[in-house]
């Protein structure tokens, strides 16, 4: 802006506004002016270089605010906790008196509820998920103990990136946070830990990096298979995998009549493991929203009306008794 107008004279204070300015003060006057309009600038400039700056940092506090004003998610306290459970050899006897023959190689989890029991139990949905990381981590020594070979996990599906920003950056927070302690404990107990996404763009930076470690030093394991579906869809899945049979097609790797059921199911991310026997999925909903739709053709479902972090062991021998004794899969025969 300009700076305009004039310097009363001293006959103003009296009351006597002359419009003139008298000689000895009009130097002093003119430099006054000068001087407010460099202020008024240099201000107007700091102002500006502030707004530039602070607005990314403004709105990153705004994205994290859900996990920055519960501080106790990231306390040592419970990092002690989580190690403590990993580490923990109760719980980790078999009990199902299913003969392992009859046990479920594989069971995939929905793993629903996290927010409603975080909202009812805290007044906070982001402890819920803390919780339900925590019930994983019983869930997977349930499984190990019972003989079950491989498990699948829902973490976080592509639909999930439109939640609320403050939810997802915690819930990115916490599984970072954890990549390391469950790439350790992974390691000692002989657990092969991969990732399936179908949309890996989305990832964080920092928390794909934590998972490529985590994938990359447990290769070797083999006593049990962890899948971490993370920015996962089934729906996406099948398009990547008609794509990259298109591909084959086109580029002469592939003939057309060799594209069946065995060509697409190689291409699917479960390729390494076979089709989850069980499907499970907590809090009531009975739906599977948009998880593993090509490999549950004979999948047998199980919704239970807990929520994931309320789950105990003996809900999951329950599962595993009944799948063994009450569920008969013919394949249409």
């Amino acid at each position: 802006g300009r700076c305009s107008g004039r310097s009363p004279t001293p006959d103003d204070a009296k009351g006597n506004f002359s419009g003139k300015e008298t000689t000895g003060n009009k130097w002093g006057s003119t430099f006054l002016r000068q001087q407010l309009c460099r202020l008024y600038h240099w201000l107007s400039f700091r102002l500006m270089l502030v707004a530039v700056f602070m607005t990314p940092r403004i709105q990153r506090f705004s994205s994290t605010r859900g996990m920055i004003f519960d501080s106790t998610l990231f306390q040592d306290e419970r990092d002690e906790q989580t190690r403590t459970k990993l580490k923990a050899s109760t719980e980790t006897e078999r009990e199902s008196g299913v003969d392992l023959q009859c046990v479920p190689r594989h069971i995939a989890v929905i793993m629903d509820g996290n927010r409603r029991y975080g909202k009812s139990k805290y007044g906070n949905a982001t402890r819920g998920h803390w919780d339900g990381s925590k019930t994983l981590t019983e869930f997977t020594k349930w499984c190990i103990a019972e003989g079950v070979q491989v498990l699948t996990v829902y973490a976080f599906s592509t639909e999930n990136w439109d939640r609320d920003p403050a939810e997802v950056s915690a819930l990115m927070a916490i599984f970072c946070k954890y990549c390391d302690e469950l790439r350790v404990e992974a390691i000692q107990r002989g657990i092969r830990l991969r990732l399936l996404a179908t949309d890996e763009d989305k990832i964080p930076e920092h928390v794909r990096t934590g998972i490529d470690r985590m994938v990359l030093e447990t290769e070797h394991c083999d006593k049990f298979t962890m899948n971490i579906c993370l920015s996962y869809g089934a729906r996406g899945e099948i398009v990547n995998a008609c794509k990259s049979i298109a591909t084959d097609v086109h580029s002469g790797k592939l003939e057309v009549d060799g594209v069946d059921e065995n060509a697409l199911q190689k291409r699917m991310l479960t390729g390494h493991c076979c089709d989850p026997d069980i499907i499970v999925r907590t809090s009531g909903e009975e739906r599977l929203s948009n998880f593993l739709l090509w490999q549950a053709a004979y999948s047998e479902l199980f919704f239970l009306k807990k929520q994931w972090p309320e789950l105990q062991k003996k809900d999951l021998l329950e599962v595993i008794r009944t799948f063994a004794h009450g569920r008969k899969r013919r394949y249409g025969k």
